[in-house]
């Protein structure tokens, strides 16, 4: 079979041996046949858009080009992107069945390849062991936030009633007892200001006329209940 790795590059030639169908799969590995079947597609697709093309060759405008060139662009750019698909598509079958061919054989390189694969397992199952404590933990904490939640909003209405409770116990007479004690406030403020004002003109009395209030017992003990009263000389 003659065929290209690139549409439009250099065949190459692929030689299948005569016979059954078994003895074909038996001499030819996997990878081979994905390739060719890959190299096939190519040239059935490179076949197709050439006879397309021909088919739909017909003179046109340069404004009808212009309008036509987006598109064109746009579905180039889609055909790369399936193409790029494939072909990493096709590299990861290839690596994971050359990985697999090789694990089967009893070498050194083979044991070391079936320690690592052992371990990057184990390292696997440990990370989804550790992604689901992750979200057991994180439910927990969701948990325990809505149960604050909770507790915040029941504390806020307890105390909400708590203090609706004690404006109600109010005396009803609160009013009137407050207009009182502040009359009485009023009139203490008043007589306050009268003692004062007697004492300072019973301290300019004493002053003036200079008397020795501390010989006299009665007078002594009238001048020592004064407030900030100067002691004489």
């Amino acid at each position: 079979i003659s065929v290209s790795d690139t549409p439009g590059g250099p065949n190459r030639t692929v030689h299948i041996p005569a016979g059954s169908s078994g003895n074909t799969q038996e001499d030819t590995s996997p990878a081979d046949m994905l390739r060719i079947k890959q190299q096939m597609a190519n040239q059935c697709f490179e076949m197709t858009v050439q006879l397309n093309a021909g088919k739909s060759k017909r003179p046109c405008s340069t404004s009808q080009a212009e309008r036509e060139l987006p598109d064109c662009i746009s579905e180039l750019e889609r055909v790369k992107t399936v193409h790029f698909n494939s072909s990493l598509a096709l590299h990861r079958i290839q690596m994971w069945n050359a990985i697999g061919e090789k694990m089967k054989q009893t070498d050194p390189d083979a044991t070391d390849l079936k320690a690592v694969s052992a371990r990057c397992m184990a390292l696997c199952s440990q990370i989804k062991q550790l992604q689901m404590e992750t979200r057991n933990l994180q439910d927990e904490i969701t948990e325990i936030q809505k149960e604050r939640l909770e507790i915040k909003r029941l504390t806020h209405e307890k105390m909400k009633e708590t203090q609706e409770l004690l404006s109600n116990k109010e005396h009803p007479d609160s009013e009137k007892y407050k207009a009182v004690l502040e009359k009485g406030q009023e009139n203490l403020e008043i007589y306050k200001k009268m003692a004062i004002m007697a004492q300072n003109v019973l301290r300019g009395i004493l002053l003036a006329c200079k008397v020795n209030w501390l010989d006299e017992p009665n007078l002594r003990e009238i001048v020592m209940t004064l407030e900030d009263f100067p002691i004489s000389d």
